[in-house]
């Protein structure tokens, strides 16, 4: 997991929500206009990456659907007269169906049922004081860390302790959303056993321990044209350690 910045409300939504205060995002959804321009904006704000598990949300085919879902942080059916969560824009995110779905794109790998993940355990449960959530937590420093050898992830307790940020709602985020569910790990490690690859690569061409991490975190740790972080951010992040905190604070990254 790592800090969203959450962009400006989509006008469908907004003009929606003023007009129409007590209806569902069921009911929101139903336009398929007005479902893009909220699906569409999410993408950008979080990089094209699932807003806890860090996966790339892969976009439709001709033959598979789309690895992506709105997920509502605050339950959407906790709707009092004062609040509507369902249509709260800054209760929304992005997230991947968690290995739930049959039909999802790169099904062999992403459909794990019931391997599930992600907004799948969360559920329609009141998780805001159990788990962190990702439009409060701070760019830096990175808040996990990973094994190369098993993908699994880690609280990194110092950084947490270091940036204030609740060691045992750090641990929940783990646990709750099931973050080392073996279909991750799976997919994570294959990432980060290619970027040792890389590295030891570079290292046998005569570069610096230092310099071959700093090279990787320029090329790797960016966006893509289309806007995109790499999938498992965090994971190469924290492989990249100093040089990548380095690179990120040169480019002013804040999530």
């Amino acid at each position: 997991m790592k800090k969203i910045i959450k962009g400006e409300e989509p006008t469908f939504l907004r003009e929606y929500h003023q007009a129409h205060f007590t209806d569902s995002w069921e009911k929101y959804r139903k336009n398929g206009d007005r479902r893009n321009q909220v699906q569409e904006q999410i993408r950008r704000d979080q990089g094209g990456l699932c807003a806890y598990c860090e996966i790339d949300l892969r976009r439709a085919d001709t033959l598979s659907s789309a690895d992506f879902r709105v997920e509502h942080f605050h339950p959407k059916s906790d709707n009092g007269a004062d609040h509507n969560w369902g249509l709260d824009w800054q209760n929304l995110l992005g997230c991947c169906h968690g290995g739930s779905q049959r039909d999802v794109i790169d099904g062999k790998r992403r459909f794990t049922s019931p391997d599930y993940s992600c907004d799948v355990p969360k559920d329609r449960e009141n998780f805001d004081e159990v788990i962190l959530n990702p439009l409060l937590l701070p760019a830096s420093p990175n808040l996990f860390t990973y094994s190369r050898t098993t993908g699994r992830m880690e609280v990194h307790i110092n950084n947490c302790i270091r940036a204030g940020v609740d060691v045992e709602k750090a641990q929940n985020t783990i646990d709750s959303l099931r973050l080392n569910a073996k279909r991750l790990t799976d997919l994570r490690r294959p990432v980060l056993l290619h970027l040792n690859r890389q590295y030891n690569r570079l290292v046998s061409q005569g570069f610096s321990a230092v310099d071959a991490r700093r090279r990787l975190a320029r090329a790797i740790l960016r966006r893509n044209k289309v806007g995109n972080w790499p999938a498992f951010f965090s994971a190469i992040r924290a492989y990249l350690g100093k040089q990548a905190e380095e690179h990120l604070e040169r480019i002013g990254y804040d999530g």
